[in-house]
């Protein structure tokens, strides 16, 4: 099954999402290459693109909560920088 690359822009940046088709489950699985720990699936191509900007947005925000900063695949930086100057990458 080949994997195919799609951006995902969502309100913390912008990802790349690896959408693949199992034929055996009928079904869209997605992975995360930013975050290796999230994956998810979709009943359709487009269900499949709406649950991976689903994942990215709450697996941001929980990372945000901690404070911590996420970097998106373009370099961007979402959170704060904190007083001390010391970072703490997602």
């Amino acid at each position: 099954m080949r994997k195919k690359e799609y951006t995902i822009e969502t309100e913390h940046g912008i990802y790349q999402a690896q959408i693949w088709r199992d034929v055996v489950e009928k079904i869209y699985l997605v992975r995360i290459p930013a975050f290796p720990e999230l994956a998810t699936f979709g009943t359709s191509l487009a269900d499949a693109k709406r649950m991976a900007k689903d994942i990215i947005l709450l697996h941001c925000d929980c990372l945000l909560k901690e404070g911590k900063l996420v970097v998106d695949d373009a370099r961007r930086v979402a959170g704060n920088i904190p007083k001390s100057r010391v970072l703490t990458p997602a």
